[in-house]
């Protein structure tokens, strides 16, 4: 478990404070941040931001950029804040986890921060389940969905459709048929089950269509086996040497015709 020293609370001009480059969360929705607002408004910040001295006699906000935005769309030129000693992996790892624990990340945000959490600070998955309190299973599906393209990611978002939605969004291996079902998805307001079943029905009919195509390829390779006996049925009524072999290699039929140039007989 993270353990940093218990910090020193005050108030801070919200100038004094600047935004950490790599906080997780990337996406602030307008309803929610006015919904704060109107709160702070009404009742001030309840709760004070977290933050730990950076340069220039500035601070760096570890925890509560919503309240941050909130408090100055509201115009309020200071807040109360909780100052406290960290170094940048404490930074990186209290974000998450207040963040994480706040509910206040979807879940690709979630994950990107895990990723960045074993690739910048050599955590492991195991490491992050304790500090966090989730799973490790958790975490790993999480990260999971960063296999899907940041434009994919990005279109989640657009349509607010969940994690459920695009764990099953991970079958489809097309990257173009992918972006036109999220789409179709989102814009007709499909549930995860719906959406279950139309990528069933895509992945059956896809099977379908390569159980056809393989169907064809092996009657085209009967005709071709017959088009070249026939040829050298062709051939033998003109010169009697000529020899035929066909030998199957497993994927392949390899198929020899030798004509003699000498008229002699070959085996």
């Amino acid at each position: 478990m993270l353990q940093l020293k218990k910090g020193n609370r005050m108030e801070l001009s919200v100038e004094q404070i600047y935004v950490n480059p790599d906080q997780p969360r990337k996406i602030f929705e307008e309803e929610e941040l006015e919904e704060l607002s109107n709160s702070i408004r009404e009742f001030g910040v309840i709760q004070p931001l977290l933050v730990t001295r950076g340069e220039d006699g500035k601070y760096l906000l570890i925890a509560g950029e919503r309240r941050l935005r909130a408090s100055k769309m509201v115009g309020l030129t200071k807040v109360p804040v909780v100052v406290r000693e960290a170094d940048e992996k404490d930074v990186a790892l209290i974000s998450i986890i207040e963040n994480v624990q706040r509910e206040n990340l979807n879940y690709i945000e979630e994950a990107l921060a895990y990723r960045r959490l074993m690739e910048e600070y050599g955590l492991t998955q195991s490491e992050i389940s304790r500090k966090v309190g989730k799973k490790q299973s958790t975490i790993s599906n999480k990260i999971r969905l960063l296999m899907l393209p940041e434009e994919d990611q990005l279109l989640l978002a657009k349509y607010h459709l969940t994690e459920r939605h695009a764990r099953a969004l991970l079958r489809i291996e097309e990257d173009e048929v992918r972006k036109k079902m999220i789409r179709r998805i989102g814009e007709h307001n499909l549930n995860v089950k719906q959406t279950e079943k139309l990528i069933e029905d895509f992945l059956k009919q896809k099977e379908e269509q390569l159980r056809k195509k393989d169907r064809m390829k092996f009657i085209n390779y009967k005709i071709y086996l017959n088009s070249l006996r026939h040829a050298y049925n062709s051939i033998r009524e003109v010169e009697g040497n000529a020899s035929f072999h066909q030998k199957d290699c497993g994927d392949y039929v390899e198929v020899c015709i030798t004509i003699p140039k000498s008229g002699k007989k070959i085996y």
